[in-house]
């Protein structure tokens, strides 16, 4: 499926002579604050980056890297553990591709984007818990976010990332929340409480994202089991909730894109 949407993005006439350029916004955060006194390392979740990212390269995108700063992403290293992979072929592959991409090595500051994001068509946020350290409290994420939904482009959030919908403004009820109404997706409470109690072994101060997507209004969707791929697209919206959802996500993703990109310009 990705190699066809390739074939039909490379030939399309939209393209002309220049890629389209994808902005995915990465966490630089190696750490995270557990029960108010304890660090735990973390990071951007690999495969939740890798799957949509190869997609996009492969597809003739132009991919630009950016993040608080311009620090270089951290890799979390739990995400680098086989249970998470296809092969342990395709994790190296993926570790290949990161390292020697040179936007992701270095990686443009958020704080220059504020200037410049007109050039880009879409937005994609990884997961990972770092983004609940330094993405979620970050001045430029609510621009960007409100931008894009604005522009009517394409905006992709993976497991955690949808939490950073709630840095939008919004009223008591959710009044003037620009994704009301909306189906979304996220990491459930079941697998926070799994990672909480299994992997970290402590909690975040930001929890439950569900809830809080709810309580703006949003319409929550999750799969039935736990640990299971799924991905939700509602208009130029598409999130999804852990990082065994990459084949649901990029599908949904990719065909987000492709239907923005054939919008006829006024």
């Amino acid at each position: 499926m990705i190699l066809i949407l390739g074939l039909v993005f490379l030939q399309s006439p939209i393209f002309g002579k220049s890629k389209p350029k994808v902005l995915i916004a990465m966490s630089a955060a190696n750490t995270l604050l557990l029960d108010g006194n304890r660090q735990h390392p973390t990071g951007v979740f690999v495969n939740e980056l890798y799957h949509p990212v190869i997609a996009l390269d492969r597809s003739g995108f132009d991919l630009v890297f950016a993040t608080p700063e311009g620090k270089k992403a951290t890799l979390d290293p739990e995400s680098l553990k086989d249970k998470y992979w296809n092969s342990k072929e395709e994790k190296e592959e993926a570790v290949r591709f990161l390292n020697s991409h040179p936007s992701f090595q270095k990686p443009i500051p958020l704080e220059s984007i504020a200037k410049d994001h007109q050039i880009y068509i879409s937005l994609l946020v990884p997961g990972g818990q770092g983004l609940m350290s330094d993405l979620l409290y970050d001045k430029n994420i609510p621009v960007l976010l409100a931008s894009f939904q604005n522009q009517g482009k394409t905006i992709g959030l993976v497991c955690h990332a949808p939490a950073l919908l709630t840095t939008l403004p919004s009223g008591t009820n959710g009044e003037g929340f620009l994704f009301q109404g909306y189906q979304g997706n996220s990491v459930t409470k079941t697998e926070e409480w799994f990672i909480e109690t299994f992997v970290m072994k402590g909690s975040p101060k930001v929890r439950k994202i569900s809830d809080l997507l709810k309580e703006r209004g949003m319409k929550y969707e999750s799969s039935f089991f736990p640990a299971s791929g799924y991905a939700i697209r509602d208009r130029n919206l598409v999130t999804s909730q852990n990082p065994f959802s990459g084949n649901e996500f990029t599908k949904l993703y990719l065909g987000a894109i492709n239907d923005y990109l054939q919008k006829p310009a006024f």
